[in-house]
This record gives structure tokens, C-alpha cells and sequence, in this order.
């Protein structure tokens, strides 16, 4: 199991239940931005707002403790593109 995974289970579930991130928002008590950004792995819960989101999405012990990890801001799931490896568009001379 990774963060990954557990990202994936609560936007499977976010759909499926038909959930909005604000209603998400509220019962976590945090803004609608906030709460989004948690739940798609680039924020760190508390132990009681991972166990919120853990009733909200049915997500065991072991999927909120991932919810507590610090995560890589900025990550990225595939390298980062090598933008010199692109060419120039031709002249129209």
C-alpha cells in the first residue's frame, strides 16, 4: 500500500458516493482548497482529521496513517519533461 493508493480509494469513493469536496470540507473543518489538497496527497492530516476522512471514505487504520505522512510537495508521478529535448518550430521565412 502506498499514499497513492490510498489517493486513488478516496477519489473512487468521492465519485462513486457522489461527495463534494466542500461537504468533505466541513466535516474536516477546513477550507474546500485545503481538504482537496489533503485528500490528493499534498497536505499532512491530523490524527482526528484522518480518522474523519477515514469514516468519510472507509478507509482502514493503516490507509489514515498514510494520510499523516509529510508528502513530497511538487511531486510529480513520471519524471520531469526534458524541454530541451524539443525543437524549435520551423521559420516561416
Amino acid at each position: 500500500m502506498s499514499r497513492l493508493d490510498v489517493t486513488e480509494k478516496i477519489i473512487t469513493t468521492k465519485v462513486t458516493k457522489g461527495l463534494s469536496w466542500a461537504d468533505v470540507a466541513k466535516k474536516v473543518g477546513q477550507s474546500k482548497e485545503w481538504t482537496t489538497a489533503l485528500c490528493l496527497g499534498q497536505m499532512t492530516a491530523t490524527p482526528a482529521q484522518a480518522k474523519v476522512l477515514g469514516k468519510i471514505f472507509g478507509l482502514s487504520t493503516d490507509e489514515q496513517k498514510w494520510l499523516m505522512v509529510v508528502p513530497y510537495k511538487g511531486s510529480l508521478p513520471t519524471s520531469v519533461p526534458n524541454w530541451s529535448a524539443c525543437t524549435a518550430p520551423p521559420s516561416r521565412n
